[in-house]
Formats: C-alpha cells, sequence, structure tokens
C-alpha cells in the first residue's frame, strides 16, 4: 500500500458549513489511503474556515488554505498550484463521494493507461458495469452531444501533467465545461465507467440552483468552444455547434421565464438558435430533446415563448 502514488484531493470551500464534515468524512474514509486532502477556505464567511481547521487535526492528510474569497475557479487553481500529488481529484465541498471512488478511478487509469479516468452522478445512466476507453476528442465529443460523459471537472482523476499547460478561467459559471472541453482534445486516452461514484448535492444556493444573468456565461464558453474547434480540432464542430444550440435553447427559455422574453440577451439566444438549428436537425447524433426544440422553434420566436412559457428547463 505504502508503494501507492499519492493522490492530492482538492476541495474549494465557501460558506458549506452545512454540508462540509459529510463531504470530507467521504474523502478521509476512502479505501485508497494515500491521499493529500487539500481544503481550500475562499474567504468563507460563516463557519466553514474554523471547521477546515478542525477536520485537520482529525486525519493528518488535510491541508488548510485559508486565501481571499476569489471564486470556485481561483480556490481550484490555488489548490492545483500547491498539489504534491501524481494525480488530482476535485470534490466540491456540498457533495459526498462514494467510499470505492478513487480507489476504482485509479485502477481504471492505471489499467488503461489514460491520462484521465471517468465516472458519473448519482446514477445518472444505468450501470452495467461498461467501461470504455477512447481518445480525448471522442470524448469531448460525446459530452458535447450530451450522451453518457458529463462536462464536470468532478468525478474525474487527472494526471498531474494536464495542468501544466491548464487552469481554470476565473471569474465566470461554466468553467468547469471550459476547462473540461478545451483540455480533453489534447489528450491521448481516457477512460470512462458508467459506475455512479459521486454523490451531487443540488442546495438553493447553490450557483446552477437559481437563475441570474450570469448564467449567460454558457453562451459565451460555447462560443469559445466552437471557435477553438473550427481553428484546431474541425471534427468536434458539429458536436460544438450542437452545444451551442443546446445552451441557447435553455437560456432562451430561463430568460422568458424570468422576465427577459424580449431583451437583448433573449435576441441573442434567438440569432444563435436560426443559426445552428438546421445542422443540427439533420445530424444523427443529436439528443432528441434538441430536435424537438429546433422543431418548436420552426414556427417562429413568439411560438417558442409560449413553449417556454409552458415547459421551461432548468438545466443547460
Amino acid at each position: 500500500m505504502s508503494q501507492l502514488p499519492l493522490i492530492s484531493v482538492i476541495v474549494p470551500v465557501y460558506n458549506v458549513e452545512g454540508y462540509l464534515d459529510a463531504c470530507v468524512t467521504s474523502i478521509t474514509s476512502q479505501s485508497y489511503p494515500n491521499l493529500e486532502i487539500i481544503l481550500i477556505d475562499d474567504g468563507s464567511t460563516d463557519h466553514s474556515g474554523d471547521m477546515c481547521d478542525s477536520l485537520a487535526l482529525r486525519d493528518s492528510r488535510i491541508r488548510v488554505l485559508h486565501k481571499p474569497n476569489g471564486g470556485l475557479s481561483d480556490a481550484r487553481n490555488h489548490g492545483i498550484d500547491r498539489a504534491q500529488g501524481s494525480f488530482i481529484v476535485f470534490v466540491d465541498s456540498d457533495d459526498t463521494i462514494t467510499p470505492n471512488a478513487i480507489s476504482t478511478l485509479y485502477s481504471l487509469a492505471t489499467e488503461y493507461n489514460a491520462d484521465i479516468a471517468m465516472a458519473t452522478f448519482n446514477n445518472h445512466c444505468a450501470c452495467r458495469g461498461r467501461i470504455i476507453s477512447l481518445s480525448g476528442l471522442e470524448a469531448a465529443k460525446r459530452m458535447l452531444y450530451q450522451t453518457d460523459m458529463d462536462s464536470s471537472a468532478c468525478n474525474k482523476l487527472y494526471r498531474i501533467n494536464l495542468f501544466s499547460r491548464h487552469r481554470f478561467t476565473k471569474g465566470i459559471y461554466y468553467e468547469d465545461m471550459d476547462f473540461v472541453i478545451n483540455l480533453l482534445p489534447e489528450i491521448k486516452k481516457v477512460v470512462w465507467t458508467d459506475r455512479s461514484l459521486y454523490n451531487y448535492a443540488m442546495r438553493q444556493a447553490s450557483i446552477t440552483g437559481n437563475f441570474s444573468l450570469k448564467r449567460l456565461d454558457v453562451l459565451d464558453v460555447t462560443d469559445r468552444i466552437i471557435a477553438n474547434a473550427a481553428a484546431h480540432y474541425p471534427y468536434l464542430l458539429p458536436a460544438a455547434r450542437d452545444r451551442s444550440l443546446s445552451a441557447s435553447f435553455n437560456m432562451f427559455v430561463l430568460l422568458c421565464r424570468n422576465g427577459y422574453a424580449n431583451s437583448p440577451h433573449a435576441l441573442r439566444c434567438w440569432r444563435n438558435i436560426k443559426a445552428l438549428r438546421l445542422s443540427s436537425l439533420f445530424n444523427p447524433h443529436v439528443r432528441l430533446k434538441n430536435k424537438l426544440g429546433i422543431l418548436a422553434s420552426l414556427p417562429g420566436r413568439r411560438f417558442l415563448q409560449c413553449v417556454a412559457a409552458i415547459f421551461g428547463s432548468s438545466a443547460s
């Protein structure tokens, strides 16, 4: 056991005093023993910072870093810069992981000689023990089409060398998609299992739990993904355009349901929808939800606004 490589678990912490103990306990209870657990107190204004210090007294593998508030991306980057492990795992401080999560991901990464090992959230798909080894480019394609692989930074194990050139973009929402999708095409091999190893907790106060205009950052993120694909990875362009279409549909619906139906933001979404819908309509990889959205958009913007008012949407 002593020969197992060190794995760094990075946990950004901000005002999660009601969740932090369960999160950290799920990490310290891992069957994989050789961990450094980096708790980054990102300027918490509740008791989370003090809790981090108390938790560190219980387990010598825990390191606590206190810093001024800079947001999730800044906290993760802070942890990456100080990580000493051969691999990195990200866990959000209001979530938990299953007891064998890290050992499973490590075993997959070593068995398949993969740069990233990935699992699923809370049984998001039927677990049949599937394991798929594929290129990073193909993994990015599947994530963009939103099939069985997700673009969260969590529920994944990364080799440390992947961070020599990559960091999370500060100050934006959807920083996970921005980071993961732009990282993957450079990677030779990814391994994925449909086992659910990560328990995601949707809090009312979480970034994606409430609507704000900051959620429109997803449009900028998908625009950048399209530009990167066009410049470097043409294979990804149809998938990148479909992901942008999906984001535009969802933001259009949320804008309509929150009093912004006639705003410039809704107009931007509508222009994206009109520009991208036909290429996705006849693309066999596009999921049914997007194709139904395309059909609902064909009668025009007003009709789509009515559909938005009736059915709504909760995610992008």
